[in-house]
């Protein structure tokens, strides 16, 4: 049995995910059920009288088009380690795409398996790209151009976010909520400023064994990065960033080669109802990106 919402059964999310987010630990499981879980769109596979999988969706607002729209994001998902291999992230994914199609004009996620959702009519729009660099190539910025507390970023992601189309735009509340998690999660958030100590961008970063991780980056010229990574070299041995399919890294760094990551994938749930709001005559997803005259950034959701 599939039940639409998870209201009520807070523990018993809290135990599945524990028992089958391998990649999370008991701690990171508790701020996310702090910050991220949403029992309303907790999508909940029931079998021998508990909850065996969930899939949570999440209702962002997307900039398409110059215009707003709803969009479902496909997040968390979890299958107790006895009961998968039963198909029952297909049944709840099914069920989320068919409450999307009446709700929502696309239906998005970033995944390593793309053909689970190619056979959900997803389509294959772009890949993350992640670069891998050693500290020797990092210190051609100025560290001291890095601030360790971070205030009023918002303005500075918004500002950002102009540059883009087919995006995820937070609410303030919405990013204010996400830089909390991130901060209860232990992570580095720092603030790169310029000669004038005017910010120009701001990251995300978690470390473990001399090497960093950059989830999110935020910047206005390529100085910027220079400066972060030379800010985080100094403790460290390696960095990686994320970053999006469009972002040149390569001028930075020609003879690095990015391994790609993750693919975003998205649903098209209702040609009908895109053609009204883009007086287009599109059938698909791949179609609907193809209008788009700018970049695409979803990182940050």
């Amino acid at each position: 049995m599939i039940c639409h919402n998870s209201v009520g059964y807070d523990a018993q999310i809290k135990d599945l995910l524990i028992k089958s987010a391998f990649n999370m630990n008991e701690n990171e499981v508790d701020v996310w059920m702090k910050y991220q879980y949403n029992p309303q769109h907790m999508f909940c596979f029931w079998q021998d009288d508990k909850i065996t999988s969930c899939l949570q969706v999440t209702k962002r607002t997307m900039m398409f088009l110059d215009r707003q729209i709803r969009v479902s994001v496909i997040g968390m998902a979890a299958t107790l380690p006895d009961y998968r291999q039963r198909k029952q992230f297909s049944y709840l994914l099914d069920a989320a795409i068919s409450q999307a199609t009446y709700n929502d004009l696309l239906t998005i996620t970033y995944t390593n398996m793309p053909k689970l959702f190619e056979a959900k009519s997803f389509q294959h729009i772009s890949n993350t790209k992640e670069y891998w660099i050693g500290a020797p190539l990092c210190r051609s910025g100025n560290p001291f151009h890095i601030k360790q507390k971070a205030e009023n970023l918002y303005p500075l992601y918004f500002q950002f976010m102009q540059y883009f189309d087919g995006s995820i735009l937070l609410s303030e509340d919405e990013f204010d909520q996400l830089i909390q998690y991130h901060q209860n999660l232990g992570k580095s958030i720092v603030t790169i400023t310029n000669e004038d100590k005017q910010p120009k961008g701001f990251a995300i970063y978690s470390t473990k064994d001399k090497q960093a991780h950059v989830e999110t980056l935020i910047y206005f010229d390529s100085q910027a990065i220079q400066d972060l990574l030379s800010y985080i070299s100094i403790n460290n041995e390696v960095t990686s960033i994320l970053i999006s399919e469009s972002e040149r890294f390569d001028k930075l760094f020609p003879f690095h080669f990015p391994r790609m990551d993750k693919k975003l994938m998205v649903r098209l749930n209702n040609y009908k109802l895109f053609d009204k709001f883009s007086n287009t005559n599109v059938r698909n997803a791949k179609a609907a990106y193809e209008l788009l005259e700018k970049p695409t950034w979803n990182h940050f959701q």
